[in-house]
């Protein structure tokens, strides 16, 4: 939508300041928002502590950095909650076929099935190839909440 500079100050005069106006105020529309949101139902809960290694590992991307020489741009970080372990893995592309080939091949294989996966909710990682790996392999996939990674 264009709207000409000439006009943004009555528009927003308009939307902000008339009675049938959407601002009540900031308890009403906190109150509005809160009431408003989608979610599905359930508690937050806390991730229980490994009793082991190779039990809960933590995934995420780093990058996109300058393309190296064999043309990777993305990092794909894998963490071992129990023994604080890091592989970084260098890759091309961060798509949901790469991330699930590079976890299966460079980390399943190698270290085994981990009891649990824990990720944030990027596209990558919440797709229809990692959930039908997780029911397949047979580990749980935790997803993080959204901007609230812990």
């Amino acid at each position: 939508m264009f709207l000409p500079t000439t006009l943004v100050d009555s528009l927003l005069k308009a939307y902000h300041t008339d009675p049938l106006a959407g601002h009540f105020g900031i308890k009403r529309t906190c109150l509005k928002l809160k009431n408003s949101r989608i979610r599905k139902p359930g508690h937050l809960c806390s991730i229980e502590p490994p009793d082991g290694p190779f039990q809960l590992i933590g995934i995420d991307f780093c990058g996109p950095f300058n393309r190296t020489p064999r043309d990777n741009q993305y990092v794909l970080c894998i963490t071992d909650y129990f023994t604080r372990w890091i592989n970084a893995i260098a890759l091309p592309n961060c798509s949901a076929q790469t991330t699930a080939q590079t976890i299966f091949d460079d980390y399943i294989c190698r270290y085994g099935v981990p009891k649990s996966i824990l990720s944030d909710q990027g596209t990558h990682f919440n797709n229809q190839l990692m959930d039908s790996m997780a029911k397949l392999i047979g580990y749980t996939h935790i997803f993080s909440t959204v901007y609230h990674p812990q």
